[in-house]
């Protein structure tokens, strides 16, 4: 493991390797969704109801999931290479400038992730295929 320049243990250069997708809770799913397409965005997938719909939009490389829900969360995912979660995990569990606020844990849609908190309370979320 390196240090960073305040001297604290970090996780290894490279770990994180590119960002997934931005997941966004929006309480008017049909006004969100306009929003994206208007910005050449389209639908690769969606799911869930009526009273909880959500999908996922692309465009080129970028891909935007939302969610109806009554909270307003954004939540960045990024890449970690398969086997490489475990270590950053135990790299992060003693930093004084992470906070872990998702333990690592499986995914419902095929993934396991670590969710981190900055000190300005934004969550990050670290995922790689389970």
């Amino acid at each position: 493991m390196g240090d960073s320049e305040s001297g604290q243990s970090a996780a290894p250069s490279g770990v994180v390797q590119a960002l997934d997708h931005l997941y966004l809770e929006t309480r008017s799913f049909d006004a969100a969704a306009a929003f994206w397409q208007a910005l050449g965005f389209t639908f690769a997938e969606r799911w869930g109801d009526e009273q909880h719909r959500a999908g996922r939009l692309v465009s080129g490389s970028a891909s935007v999931v939302l969610a109806e829900g009554r909270a307003g969360a954004e939540v960045v995912h990024f890449k970690v290479p398969k086997g490489a979660l475990d270590g950053l995990a135990a790299a992060l569990e003693d930093s004084p400038h992470v906070k872990i606020v998702t333990p690592l844990e499986k995914t419902h849609w095929g993934t396991r992730w670590l969710r981190v908190q900055d000190s300005d309370r934004r969550i990050f979320a670290l995922e790689e295929p389970a």
